[in-house]
């Protein structure tokens, strides 16, 4: 009581005085005795300085927050800021105003009635819960809670204010957009990614891998010299590919050559449009159903996306493989087919399993020595659909199994030389329904040739996506296929369908089998999930069934469940698979399976071990077998080996080798034994590439790989003169580390390294890691570079990087005639006068800004719009912020705000 007597002591007293008071210095006085009768809830000493997080975002790394025994103390107008609330705080009137998520949701906190309303509702509180304290309204959390849609856990000994939202808030609903555009394709989730075009031209200096083998055997029958030579790069503005290979008697056998023309962003062809052209040795696109892609030589063309598919097209894998590698075809981390040798220097997956939607593709490929190297893809399998208005053709006439140059043994059987024309078209017709047709000439294996259309439809029914496709021929054969996707529970389900009628050939469905009896119908059903066992393992599965029918008779039933799944350093493969044939009275069956075992790639010991078995109609053991490769340094490796298989030929074969990994080179020795023959061999392989580095302008001798797939120079250094040219004594930045989905590298003492290795994917993205470089105001461009890679092609990536400056400035909040206080969460961009994206800020609780690594200019300070317009700061007077050439730390002063409805104060 004895406050409120001097204050009304104070107040008669100012009443009664003859003294000429000013109303402004009444105001105060009457507001500072207010304020005194008033105590407050906390001291300073009760001050923290409290980060702010909301689900692992962190807001503001500072809000001044005090704890004392009353509570903890929140500041409404720097919380809201923070929020990106539009609410308000006037310390003279002692309240607080604003809307929460929509302006019909009205709040506002009146000190002197001490009542809060919000949404209609009228909230009562205590003079313990609220407080006018350093010109912000500071309210307990509690009370917090029940006008703001938050929860609030504050640790103090943590010195974290905790917050979870009961609704979406502003910095919530901008995340989530962003989540929904990415996925649906409208931007791209990381939009600081910067394309750099790498165009084609008239010509260029190739690359070359060489591989060299030689083997000498106990009986000198068994004797090899083999090699293969690959070459690639630009000529006539489009991408050379030429292999040549040889026999085991070093003659040559197998000749291709390819013009390619690639851009996933659909120029290949420049006015033509396009993503993929190729004249030369290629391959020919699938239809929907009827004719399936062959390999020969003629002209290829594409429209469509890279990386998309639609239910009906099937996925066929092909590329590069090199003498002696082995490759392992995993579809979402489940292993699904493997190849031990290359077929004329190539691999080949026919009618890759994919479940609906993202599919990652990860070819691992195996060298003769233990050399390891991954390939990933992301192919989206979906129903087809294309915007409204859009076209995709794909066209192709080739002579099946012949190649340009006609050297060795042909790449086909019966139809060697058969013209084979297929042309497909896609049409947008609204956003739920694409139209498909198809037109075709060929001649199936030890068939006529025949000429098929084709038409059919792509749409969704809900969440499920459907095609329909019906096809004939001149023949009088005739088919239809229905195929249906959806994802439910977390299972991806596909089914297809098919009828067919009066010999028609449908060689999508009977791969390989084209001389036996048509089909009469088949039937597909996959599925891909996974399962959590116990312990929190995450295991994918895969169940692929097919069902053919065929019109002697016979009916084809096969079944494989694949899983795959680290356990601990091991990753272990399994599959069971069955398959049954019923041909009139008689029936086979069988049961068998596989599993696998391997270490992962960045262990320094690779094992990998396996077997094959059966188990019915007869339990047995069919093969084993175990590797180990163990890195003894960063350039020498050894392999040991031991594969047996059983049956009546049952043999043992050992291997080992010794590996010499150079960084131009590979050299090997190998050695082998088999058991039952009683034969031994030893063998000497070599490999290499060069490539041209368009930084240094002169060859590398490299390991090999460069000619297969793309490469990367990057050209780092200190641009002194901001003029984005190297000049002969601006030095080089070492240290910057640059990831690419070959691994990292790092660039030398002159800031340049060139890497290989990108493969020939659509896009590959370059990352660029500066944290460890030497100077730490040294700040360079963007740091993911998307480039399109290409063989033999080496995009060069200029980094120009300057000194940067540390920026300080102090964000000052005008009350009336009262000195300037700082003004906390207030956030600010610096707008560069030139070019360049604006920097975005936001004052701490000190009202203290602070900007790293802002390069050389000039920049003007400018309001956050939404924030300026929902709480009506503005800037008293422009501000300008000028950083010197040479960085270094720059304090920029002070500028001033004032907020709208302050006049009424």
């Amino acid at each position: 009581m004895t406050v409120a007597r001097s204050t009304g002591a104070a107040l008669m007293a100012l009443a009664t005085s003859g003294i000429a008071w000013s109303a402004t210095a009444q105001d105060n006085l009457v507001r500072n005795l207010v304020i005194a009768a008033d105590p407050q809830p906390f001291s300073t000493d009760d001050l923290l300085w409290m980060e702010v997080d909301a689900g692992g975002v962190a807001l503001t790394d500072s809000m001044n927050v005090y704890a004392s025994r009353a509570g903890v103390f929140v500041p409404l107008g720097e919380f809201s800021r923070v929020l990106d609330l539009a609410v308000g705080v006037f310390p003279a009137q002692r309240r607080a105003e604003g809307w929460v998520l929509d302006p019909s949701n009205r709040i506002t906190v009146d000190l002197a009635t001490r009542e809060a309303k919000v949404a209609g509702r009228t909230i009562r509180f205590g003079a313990d819960q609220a407080a006018i304290y350093d010109d912000d309204l500071y309210l307990r959390t509690d009370l917090i809670e029940q006008l703001l849609p938050v929860k609030l856990k504050a640790d103090a000994s943590a010195q974290m204010l905790t917050v979870a939202t009961t609704r979406a808030l502003p910095f919530e609903q901008r995340a989530e957009r962003a989540r929904r555009q990415a996925a649906a394709g409208i931007i791209d989730a990381e939009d600081d990614v910067v394309r750099q075009s790498t165009p084609y031209r008239l010509a260029s200096p190739p690359a070359f891998d060489v591989n060299i083998g030689g083997q000498v055997a106990r009986d000198g029958i068994d004797n090899a010299r083999r090699y293969d030579v690959r070459a690639a790069g630009d000529l006539l503005y489009a991408g050379l590919e030429a292999y040549v290979g040889s026999d085991d008697e070093g003659a040559i056998n197998a000749v291709r050559v390819a013009l390619t023309r690639k851009d996933p962003y659909g120029h290949a062809l420049g006015p033509l449009g396009g993503t993929r052209a190729s004249i030369g040795d290629v391959f020919s696109p699938s239809m929907p159903i009827g004719v399936s892609g062959v390999a020969g030589r003629g002209v290829y063309y594409s429209s469509a996306p890279l990386e998309n598919l639609d239910l009906a097209t099937p996925l066929n894998l092909r590329g590069e493989l090199a003498l002696g590698e082995e490759v392992e075809l995993y579809v979402n981390e489940v292993l699904q087919r493997a190849q031990t040798s290359p077929v004329q220097g190539r691999y080949e997956f026919l009618d890759v399993p994919l479940a609906f939607g993202l599919n990652t593709i990860r070819l691992v490929f195996y060298g003769s020595q233990g050399q390891i190297r991954e390939v990933v893809r992301r192919i989206n399998f979906g129903s087809g659909q294309l915007e409204p208005g859009r076209f995709v053709v794909r066209l192709s006439a080739v002579e099946q199994g012949l190649t340009v140059f006609d050297v060795g043994d042909p790449i086909g059987g019966q139809d060697v030389g058969a013209l084979r024309l297929v042309a497909t078209v896609d049409y947008g017709l609204s956003p739920g329904l694409t139209l498909s047709a198809g037109a075709a000439r060929y001649e199936p294996l030890g068939r006529d040739s025949r000429t098929l259309g084709t038409a059919g439809v792509r749409s969704s029914l809900g969440p499920v996506a459907a095609q329909i496709d019906v096809a004939l021929d001149d023949q009088g054969g005739h088919g239809v296929s229905v195929g249906l996707a959806t994802r439910a529970y977390g299972v991806s389900l596909i089914g297809r369908h098919s009828e067919y009628g009066a010999g028609f050939i449908d060689e999508t469905r009977q791969l390989g089998a084209l001389d036996q009896a048509p089909l009469s119908r088949a039937t597909d059903i996959r599925a891909d999930g996974q399962w959590t066992a116990p312990g929190g393992l995450v295991v994918p599965i895969s169940l692929n069934a097919r069902r053919l029918v065929r019109t002697d008779g016979v009916n084809l039933t096969t079944a494989e469940l694949r899983a795959s799944a680290p356990i601990g350093r091991f990753y272990a493969s399994s599959n069971i698979a069955y398959e049954a044939e019923t041909d009139g009275g008689a029936d086979r069956r069988r049961w068998l399976g596989g599993v696998d075992v391997t270490t992962l790639v960045s262990a320094r010991l690779q094992t990998r071990a396996g077997l094959t078995y059966e188990l019915s109609p007869d339990l047995s053991l069919d093969t084993a077998y175990a590797t180990a490769d163990w890195q003894l340094s960063p350039t020498a490796a050894l392999r040991f080996g031991a594969i047996r298989t059983l049956g009546p030929q049952a043999t043992t074969t050992v291997q080992a080798s010794h590996l010499w990994r150079a960084s131009r080179f590979d050299l090997a020795l190998n050695v082998g034994y088999e058991t039952r023959r009683q034969d031994w061999r030893v063998g000497l392989q070599l490999g290499f590439g060069f490539g041209y580095d368009p930084g240094r302008d002169r060859y590398r001798l490299t390991r090999p790989g460069v000619a297969g797939g793309g490469s990367v120079a990057i050209n780092a250094w200190v641009d002194e003169n901001g003029d984005g040219l190297r000049q002969t004594d601006e030095p080089g930045v070492p240290g910057i580390v640059a990831d690419t989905n070959a691994g990292g590298v790092t660039t030398d003492a002159d800031g340049r390294v060139y890497a290989t290795g990108l493969g020939d994917v659509p896009t590959a993205r370059i990352r660029l890691t500066t944290e460890g470089i030497d100077d730490p105001f040294l700040v360079g461009g963007p740091t993911d570079i998307q480039i399109v890679p290409r063989p033999g092609q080496a995009a060069q990536i200029d980094y120009p990087m300057q000194r940067s400056a540390e920026v300080q400035l102090l964000a000052l909040l005008v009350r009336g005639s009262g000195e300037p206080r700082p003004l906390a969460a207030l956030a600010i961009e610096l707008v560069p006068q030139g070019t360049g994206a604006p920097i975005a800020g936001r004052s701490d609780h000190a009202g203290v800004l602070f900007f790293e690594r802002v390069r050389p200019g000039i920049y003007d300070v400018r309001l956050d719009g939404d924030q300026a317009h929902a709480l009506g700061v503005s800037l008293v007077e422009g501000a300008r912020v000028v950083v010197p050439a040479t960085g270094g730390f720059v304090d920029a002063g002070r500028f001033l705000v004032r907020i709208e409805g302050e006049v009424r104060q």
